[in-house]
């Protein structure tokens, strides 16, 4: 993604570092450790309850979001390496902590509880971003691969 005006000579202050830079990766690594800490150690050690049932399903809420962005994107008929038009943007629906968010919001509302497993999809998110994979950018040109199709930045 090409950078703006306002970040590369901001009204006041020096330029915005890029986003992968390493402070960024380290932030989102951060909370990925605080993530874990949180549902395997505070949950096990001070709450006392850890049922395996919980733990497969972090596992599959850890999963969840390659499998929603990229299975629908394999059975598509684009070419090998591509990417359909569409396929950014589900991409980042599935990536997004704001996304997750809701969700967690949501469930924690209908269930009135801390629904546990759902961290396992904000853990998957924090290490993509820890790893220097970030949210995707749209193409002009339908099949044609985004910009950071061939690994993290």
């Amino acid at each position: 993604m090409a950078e703006t005006e306002v970040q590369r000579n901001p009204r006041w202050g020096p330029e915005f570092l890029p986003i992968g830079s390493w402070p960024y990766r380290i932030e989102y690594a951060a909370g990925t450790v605080a993530i874990l800490a949180v549902v395997f150690g505070w949950r096990a050690v001070i709450l006392h309850e850890f049922p395996v049932s919980s733990v497969l399903l972090f596992v599959f809420f850890l999963a969840l979001p390659d499998l929603v962005a990229f299975v629908p994107m394999g059975l598509s008929r684009v070419p090998r390496g591509s990417w359909p038009s569409w396929g950014p943007a589900v991409y980042n629906v599935t990536h997004s902590l704001l996304t997750w968010s809701g969700v967690f919001l949501l469930g924690w509302l209908v269930t009135g509880s801390i629904v546990w497993p759902l961290f396992g999809w904000a853990a998957h998110i924090t290490v993509d971003r820890a790893v220097g994979y970030h949210l995707r950018a749209g193409s002009e040109t339908p099949g044609a691969r985004p910009r950071e199709f061939m690994g993290p930045s």
